[in-house]
C-alpha cells in the first residue's frame, strides 16, 4: 500500500518538468485555503534538504489548513527553540519559532515549517554541512542519508514536539557527554589573567611568574585552595606540589606531563575560559556529523589526539593508543569499512617517502638499502641490482621491504576501501606510543595494540579458523585475510572531549583545523582571535626527525 509520502513522490514525478519551487506552490496552495498561488518569501535556508520538496511533503501529509494554528502547538515549539542553547545553537536565530505570533496567514505559517525544519536539521547535522566546513571521502555508493531522518521527524512529530527535538538530538554518547558539559557551563575565572611569555620552567626552579601560577591552577581546579601551612603569595618556588597539579592539566590537554612550562604548556594554560566554551562548541558540532554518519559496528580514530575505539552499539568493546600523519603528511578525513586484514605483510615504500626520505639516503650511501632490508624491484616483481640503477633519475623501480621484526608494517595490516594508499598496521615503534603527542607518520595508522584488534574483528569466526590464522602468523609468509563483516571505520577530528563523569579531555590542534571551523561557526565573533591563533599554534610542535614510515 502507498504511504502519503510515495503518493507525493509520484505527483511530484508527474508535475515535471515545473521546478521544485513551483510543485511546492502548488501542492502547498492545494493545502491552504487561500487564492494566493506565488511562493512564500523568507523561507528559511537547509543545507541538507531541499527546503521546498521538503515543505511540500510536511503540509503533503497535514490534513488542509495552517499546521501551526493551534497555540499549543506554537508554545511547545517555542519551548524546544530555547532548549537548543544548551547544544550550543542560539534560539535567536529561529526568530519566529521562538516568538510565534498570535494571528497566522499561510505565509507565516510556512515560514515557521521552515525554521522547524532548520531547527531539527542544525540540531542533527549542525547549522554547517561537513562537507563545506571539513570535508571527509567517503565511498559513492554509502548508503547512509541522515536527511530522511530529520524529515520523517519533523513530519510524524508535530503533536509530540519535545520528544521530536529529543529524538533528533544526536545520540552518540560522545556527543551526549560533551553537550552535558556545555551546559553546565565552563567556570568563570574572574580573576584570569594569561601568565606572560618567558624562559622554560623546570622543576625546583625559581620564576617571578610562578605565584600567578599557582593561582591559575587553583581557578582551573587543579590545586586546592586550602592547606596546613600559610603559603607566602610571593613564593616563586616551583614546588613539588605546583609540579604534580602541573602534570594533571598536562595529561587532560594531551601535553608531556613532564612539569615543565614551555611553550605549548603557556599556551593551554592561557586559553580563557570564552575560548574554551569555543573549543567546547566547534567540537559539539563534529560529533554531530559523527553521530550522523556511525552505523552500530564501529572503529573510531580521532586522528587529532591519537586514540582508536571499536563501538558495539554505543559500548567500547576495545580501545587504544594510534600513531597518526604528522602535520606536513596528514592523515585523510574518511570513512570506509574495514574487509581484509594482511598477516606478515611486506612494505612497498610510497612515492612520497621514497623521493623525500630514502632517495636521499640512497644517493649519499648505496649500502643503506642492504642495512635497510630494502630490495629494488621492477614494477613486474622482478628483482634488480641496485648497482644497475641511476639514483639520480631513477626511473620504473619500486623498493619493497620483506616481512620480518623490522618491517615498519609490523605483523599484521587492517585494510580498507580509500583513494590515498593508507591503512591501519602495527609497528615496531611501540616507544612512540608513550608519547602524549603522537602524530607521527606519513599519513597511515598506527596501532599500538593490533593484535588484540585483529583478534577482535576475527572473534566470530570459528575456533579452527582462528587457530589457522594464528599458525599462518607465526610463519613469514604473507597472508590475505577476507573480512565481509568488517566494522565501518571513521577517521574523525576533534580537540575536546568529555567522559562519563563530566571531566574534560583537551587535545592539541595538530592540523589546525579549529581556527577555521569556528570562523565558519560564528564568522568574526572570536573573542580575542590574535591570542587565540597563538594558542592553537602554540601546540604544534616541531617535524620530528624520526624516521617516518606509513
Amino acid at each position: 500500500m502507498l504511504n502519503k509520502c510515495t503518493v507525493l513522490f509520484v505527483s511530484l514525478a508527474m508535475l515535471a518538468p515545473l521546478s521544485v519551487a513551483e510543485q511546492y506552490v502548488e501542492i502547498v496552495s492545494q493545502q491552504l485555503p487561500t487564492e494566493q498561488t506565488e511562493y512564500c518569501s523568507g523561507l528559511a535556508e537547509l543545507h541538507s534538504l531541499d527546503r521546498y520538496a521538503s515543505l511540500s511533503q510536511l503540509y503533503q501529509t497535514q490534513p488542509a489548513g495552517l499546521i501551526w494554528s493551534h497555540p499549543e502547538r506554537r508554545r511547545k515549539l517555542a519551548l524546544a527553540i530555547l532548549s537548543l542553547a544548551q547544544d550550543g545553537l542560539q534560539p535567536g536565530d529561529y526568530p519566529l519559532a521562538l516568538n510565534p505570533p498570535d494571528e497566522l496567514d499561510h505565509c507565516t505559517d510556512q515560514r515557521l515549517s521552515s525554521q522547524y525544519l532548520q531547527a531539527l536539521e542544525h540540531l542533527h547535522l549542525g547549522p554547517v554541512a561537513q562537507m563545506s566546513a571539513e570535508p571527509f571521502w567517503q565511498p559513492e555508493n554509502s548508503p547512509h542519508s541522515p536527511q530522511n531522518l530529520i524529515l520523517q521527524l519533523a513530519i510524524n512529530g508535530l503533536d509530540q514536539i519535545d520528544l521530536t527535538f529529543e529524538q533528533a538530538r544526536p545520540s552518540f554518547p560522545l556527543y551526549r557527554q560533551l553537550q552535558r558539559v556545555y551546559a553546565r557551563g565552563i567556570p568563570a575565572e574572574p580573576d584570569f589573567t594569561p601568565l606572560a611569555e618567558g624562559p622554560t620552567l623546570r622543576p625546583l626552579m625559581r620564576d617571578p611568574r610562578v605565584p600567578q601560577l599557582r593561582m591559575l591552577l587553583q581557578l582551573k581546579g587543579y590545586l586546592g585552595t586550602e592547606s596546613d601551612e600559610v603559603i607566602d603569595a610571593a613564593d616563586d618556588s616551583y614546588n613539588l606540589s605546583l609540579q604534580e597539579a602541573l602534570r594533571q592539566f598536562q595529561r587532560d590537554h594531551g601535553l608531556e606531563p613532564d612539569a615543565v612550562m614551555g611553550r605549548q604548556t603557556l599556551a593551554a594554560l592561557n586559553l580563557s575560559p570564552a575560548q574554551r566554551e569555543q573549543l567546547l562548541l566547534i567540537n559539539l558540532h563534529r560529533m554531530r556529523w559523527l553521530s550522523a554518519q556511525r552505523q552500530p559496528y564501529l572503529l573510531l580514530i580521532n586522528v587529532a589526539a591519537g586514540d582508536i575505539r571499536l563501538f558495539q552499539n554505543d559500548s567500547v568493546i576495545w580501545q587504544s593508543k594510534v600513531q597518526t600523519g604528522q602535520p606536513k603528511r596528514p592523515t585523510p578525513m574518511l570513512i570506509s569499512r574495514i574487509n581484509r586484514v594482511t598477516l606478515n605483510p611486506s612494505w612497498t615504500i610510497p612515492p612520497t617517502i621514497f623521493r623525500e626520505d630514502k632517495l636521499p639516503q640512497i644517493r649519499q650511501d648505496l649500502s643503506f638499502l642492504a642495512r635497510s632490508h630494502l630490495q629494488v624491484l621492477d614494477h613486474q616483481g622482478n628483482q634488480l641490482d641496485p648497482a644497475s640503477i641511476d639514483w639520480e633519475r631513477p626511473r620504473g623501480i619500486l623498493l619493497r621491504q620483506p616481512p620480518g621484526p623490522g618491517n615498519p608494517l609490523g605483523r599484521l595490516v587492517l585494510r580498507f576501501p580509500n583513494p590515498f594508499s593508507v591503512y591501519l598496521h602495527d609497528t615496531p615503534s611501540q616507544h612512540l606510543f608513550y608519547r602524549a603527542e603522537r602524530n607521527l607518520s606519513s599519513g597511515c595508522v598506527r596501532v599500538q595494540d593490533a593484535q588484540g584488534l585483529a583478534s577482535q574483528l576475527l572473534s566470530t569466526l570459528s575456533s579452527n579458523q582462528q587457530a589457522r590464522i594464528q599458525r599462518l602468523l607465526e610463519t613469514t609468509e604473507t597472508h590475505e585475510i577476507g573480512l565481509p563483516q568488517g566494522p565501518q571505520l571513521i577517521l574523525g577530528y576533534w580537540t575536546a572531549e568529555a567522559d562519563a563523569n563530566g571531566h574534560m579531555q583537551w587535545f592539541g590542534d595538530p592540523y589546525l583545523h579549529d581556527p577555521s571551523l569556528m570562523e565558519k561557526l560564528a564568522p568574526g565573533a572570536k573573542e580575542g582571535e590574535d591570542q587565540y591563533n597563538r594558542a592553537v599554534y602554540g601546540y604544534v610542535r616541531a617535524s620530528s626527525d624520526l624516521p617516518l614510515s606509513n
